[in-house]
Formats: structure tokens, sequence, C-alpha cells
């Protein structure tokens, strides 16, 4: 059976307003006379595996046919991928040429490879080659992916069809569609729509922009995602850095959130905000609010003064505290400690600015040096407890 059969024999063609067609698959084209393009009103082009389920069909209103050069031109086109007889991705392209009778299929124009099914992942290009033999795909105009909030983008681009595997290569952007801008970008990454896996291979260098214009810089070795869960997890040791408020986080494995604008840590972490140190064990900010919560043994260090707490949470741009459990307050120049389960305040570079609230029981012991006990015994230290 020659190529020519086995093509008539797996892609079928509705071709009408020229019965002449039928030719081209018995007869060969007279050596002596050109052959002149044939102008359908439809084309229609699809293959089958051995079991008889389709692989592929391609559709165009509109189709130029060269019989020598086994040649076809169509606008309009519209396809579906099928995977094991069912629909997985319907494809759309404003132009695109045949060649060899579908050996090769080349989309130009505004292209979209849609995925089949609720929140689906879809693919544009403005060209993409595709080789349905081998089930392979190649993007390399301004591709970019998107399922949900999040948004990959890269040079070039390359999909198998049956491993179902989005490759992104050569320097790919992670983006969140969210109001809070979050753009990371990868030395590469693979994404599988089935399972919504994304595997980022850094190193990761990213930004994410906060309200008033705040740009906060963002690092980590390398991240894992899962775009039907919205999820991106960052691999340790990551860091969050914001120049504008003299701001640093460093941190292990940490979560972002794209439906609920969270960035999260269940790990040891420390923090820095001009002279304040901060760290404990987690922490969490939500969406556009400039306050970081530490669920766990929060830690707060200045150059006057120390506080430790069960739980915390700090407003670096109001520079307000809040602190809960087993709260301490040490005050160095004059040996005070303050306890008390809640205290809030106000950070400044001098020290802090600590009150009760209304409710809460306050307990204050002052240890004085030696000058100022005026006459006290020097063997024992004079505390006073409040």
């Amino acid at each position: 059976m020659t190529t020519r059969q086995q093509y008539c024999k797996t892609l079928a063609l509705s071709l009408f307003a020229v019965t002449s067609l039928l030719v081209g698959c018995s007869t060969q084209a007279s050596k002596e006379v050109p052959a002149q393009p044939f102008v359908f009103r439809s084309l229609n082009l699809r293959q089958k595996d051995s079991s008889g389920r389709l692989l592929w069909e391609l559709t165009s209103p509109e189709a130029r046919y060269d019989l020598g050069r086994r040649v076809a031109q169509a606008r309009d086109l519209r396809g579906t991928i099928y995977a094991k007889g069912q629909p997985l991705y319907r494809i759309t392209a404003s132009s695109g040429t045949v060649i060899n009778d579908g050996e090769v299929v080349q989309l130009e124009g505004p292209t979209r490879l849609q995925r089949f099914g609720p929140n689906p992942l879809v693919v544009t290009s403005t060209r993409l080659r595709w080789y349905p033999k081998q089930e392979r795909m190649e993007l390399d105009r301004s591709p970019r992916a998107s399922q949900g909030e999040l948004l990959v983008s890269a040079r070039r681009a390359r999909f198998w069809i049956k491993q179902d595997k989005l490759e992104l290569r050569g320097l790919p952007l992670l983006e969140s569609s969210r109001a809070v801008g979050l753009k990371l970008a990868l030395s590469s990454a693979d994404w599988f729509p089935t399972t919504g896996q994304l595997i980022g291979r850094g190193p990761v260098r990213g930004e994410r922009r906060l309200a008033a214009n705040g740009v906060q810089t963002l690092s980590a070795p390398s991240l894992s995602a899962n775009s039907l869960l919205q999820l991106i997890d960052l691999q340790g040791p990551v860091q969050l850095v914001d120049l504008g408020r003299k701001g640093r986080l460093d941190a292990s494995n940490t979560r972002l959130d794209l439906v609920r604008e969270r960035i999260s840590s269940p790990h040891p972490f420390r923090a820095a905000l001009d002279q304040s140190r901060l760290s404990g064990t987690g922490f969490e900010t939500v969406g556009t609010a400039p306050t970081l919560v530490v669920p766990l043994d929060c830690r707060l260090t200045q150059p006057t003064a120390s506080l430790v707490a069960n739980r915390c949470s700090w407003n670096w741009q109001t520079n307000q505290i809040e602190a809960l459990g087993a709260v301490e307050l040490h005050r160095r120049a004059i040996s005070q400690v303050t306890r008390s389960q809640r205290m809030q305040g106000v950070l400044t570079k001098e020290g802090m600015t600590v009150f009760k609230g209304p409710e809460a029981r306050v307990e204050t012991r002052v240890t004085l040096p030696p000058r100022a006990r005026q006459g006290l015994d020097s063997r024992n230290p004079a505390q006073f407890a409040l």
C-alpha cells in the first residue's frame, strides 16, 4: 500500500464544490499541465487510531489545495484533539498551512489551545507547528499559558499531547492576575494540566507589588505549584526584601495562596525593619495589608528593649505591634520587666512604647542599678514590683 493510499485511508477530506478532487487519491496529475490549486468551500481533516477512535480533526470553511506540493492553505481553522476517543483540547487559529497531507500543520495568527472542562488551561501563541504523528506542538512566538489566577509566559514552549505536558523554556515568567501584582522569573518550567502540577527550576527571582506603589523583591532556589489549587510553594531559603522600608524577611519553605492572596510558612523565620528584629515559628501576611502575623514564639528585639509572646502581629507600615499570651517586655536601661497577657505598642528607632488594654492585668518589675539605690544594702539588688 502506497503512502498516498495510506493517507486516503486514515485522513477523510470533506471537500465541496469541486468533484474532481476525488481524483487526487487515485490518479496523478499530468506532468505536462501544471497542477492548479483547488479552492474548496470547506475542509475537514481527521485521523483515527488502530481501534477506530478519533485522534484529531481539523476543519476550515475555505481552503486552497496544491496537488503537486501536497499543501493546503486554510483560514479560520477549528480543531479538536482527542484522548482515548474523548475530546481533550479545542484548537483555533486565524490561518494555517497543512504540509504533506497532514504531516505538519502550521497555525498562525492568534492561535488558541484550550482544554475541555471547568477552569480550563488555555495556551495561546501567534505561531504553532503541530506534528500529529509525533503528538507534539512547538510554540515559538509569544507563547502564554494560564489557568485560573496563574499565568506563565516564555520565549518558546513545547506541548507533548500524549503526556499532556507543557514545557516552557527561555526565561519563563510566572504571574498572578490578582490585584496584588506577583511576578516570578524562572530558568525553565514543566506544566502538567491533568494534575495542575507545575515544576519551576530556579533560581527564582521576582517582585510583589503592594498598595501605594510599594515593591518587594523575592528570591528562592526553585518552586512548585498547582494550578488547580492555585498554590505556589517556594523552596527555601526564601528571601523577601522591602527596600523602601528597609525591611527583609528570611524564611524556609513558603506558600503563596493566589486565591486568598496569602503568603505563609509554618517554619521558623527572621525579619528586620530598620533597627527592629522579629523572629518566630511561622508567619502569615494576607492581601495588601502590610501586617505580618506570627502565630508562635514571637520575639521582637530593638536597641533599647525586647519582647517575647506566644503570638504577635506587626504592621510594618504604621509600626504598630500587638502581642498576645505570656507577654514579657524587657527594657535594658532600667532593667524593667513588664508582663501581661496582651500588649500594644508603636515601634520607633529609639525603642518601643507599650500600653495595656483597659481589661489587661500588667505586672512590672524594676531593678535599680547600684548608684540609684541611695544607701540601700549593696549586697541585694533593689527591686520594685508594680
